[in-house]
């Protein structure tokens, strides 16, 4: 029987030294330009994956993370050589991390954006879907981001993809590029000025701006990022990792994700325009974040109990469950999954960081967390 994958020191040297909150891991930009490919607030920065995948997953080894957002954790596994999945409930978040972690062609992304260019030019918004989606919005209406001409463009697209799902990751870099600059402070934005991760009010002159154009110059973006020789590409579930996982996901050596943190900004609200896009109807505002983690939580820790189920069934002899969450004075996520583990894991420890050397980037991106916890469970 083959040697288990002995941690342990290299857990000591990350605790002793935090080594993301030095240069040039601490750089806001450290990491593959990918992993902009969208801006998602609550993402977790890329040097703690990367350091947390380096201390946790052997040379040739799996990961899997059933929170995977935008795929921070398990692109950071691919592009070190190893084997990498991920979940997520959101269609958003799995467009965007698939796109990360999928097999890509620019051929393939270039062709779509013809497809979607062709759609726009030969079709036109109706007066009952202009006129339902101009009231939409959550602090704003959305006929407030845009011009006119610019909006209507964005109607089309998103009937488009609607209409004709992305099916492989090239498709995926398209659209999730489109949902990168939905909105933002910067030319590349499809809105008047905004921000690029909460789209607050908008302020400045309506310009008409070409979806095409900003598109196709984002998708040239990203393929002009070269992945290294070492990136293996991963699989991204479109799920609730609460319910019962795939069964390709066996033999794991570790399980390192990072849940909602009990006490943040509520996710719907930082991405609402994005989600919308991506498919959520005005209504769907209402009822999905009840289906989410996120709140689910708040009602009972309890949300937790098939995922550390499976992660026990779904896990190598010697391997682990890595929690990155976030501790406020509300709620001691730590040291609360910490007592739940105990069920299914015989050691469990918890190691708090400080976040007061964190940047805010202009908003309140971390809510009242005062602490990052690592909980480990084996």
């Amino acid at each position: 029987m083959a040697q288990s994958y002995r941690w342990e020191s290299n857990w000591n040297c990350f605790k002793e030294d935090l080594p993301h909150q030095k240069f040039p891991f601490s750089k806001k930009n450290w990491g593959n330009n990918n992993h902009s490919l969208c801006s998602y607030q609550g993402k977790l920065k890329p040097a703690i994956g990367y350091h947390l995948v380096k201390t946790f997953v052997p040379a040739g080894g799996k990961l899997f993370d059933p929170f995977s957002g935008v795929g921070t954790i398990p692109f950071e596994g691919a592009l070190n050589g190893i084997v990498s999945y991920g979940m997520d409930i959101s269609k958003m978040c799995y467009y965007i991390s698939q796109a990360k972690l999928g097999e890509t062609d620019k051929t393939l992304a270039e062709q779509c954006i013809e497809r979607l260019d062709d759609y726009i030019r030969t079709h036109c918004v109706t007066i009952e879907e202009f006129a339902k989606y101009s009231r939409f919005g959550l602090n704003k209406r959305l006929i407030d981001y845009y011009e006119e001409t610019t909006f209507k463009e964005i109607l089309l697209a998103r009937r488009f993809f609607i209409d004709n799902k992305p099916v492989n990751a090239s498709e995926m870099v398209v659209i999730s590029s489109l949902l990168h600059i939905l909105h933002g402070n910067r030319p590349y934005a499809l809105s008047r000025k905004s921000h690029s991760i909460t789209p607050y009010a908008p302020s400045g002159e309506f310009e008409y701006r070409n979806l095409i154009c900003r598109l196709a110059a984002k998708v040239d973006k990203y393929f002009s990022q070269k992945l290294p020789e070492t990136f293996i590409s991963g699989q991204i579930y479109l799920q609730d990792s609460t319910l019962s996982w795939p069964d390709e996901i066996q033999d794991i050596d570790a399980i390192i994700t990072s849940p909602p943190f009990f006490d943040s900004t509520r996710f719907y609200s930082a991405n609402w325009i994005r989600l919308w896009f991506s498919g959520w109807e005005p209504n769907d505002f209402k009822i999905m974040p009840n289906q989410y983690v996120d709140e689910r939580q708040k009602k009972n820790f309890d949300v937790y109990v098939p995922i550390l189920e499976q992660a026990k069934e779904r896990l190598k002899d010697g391997g682990l469950i890595v929690f990155h969450l976030g501790k406020s004075k509300k709620c001691n996520m730590g040291l609360m999954l910490k007592e739940l583990g105990k069920r299914w894991f015989n050691h469990a420890e918890l190691f708090d960081e400080s976040v007061s050397h964190c940047d805010k980037f202009g908003i309140k991106d971390i809510g009242t967390v005062t602490d990052h916890q690592y909980l480990l469970l084996y």
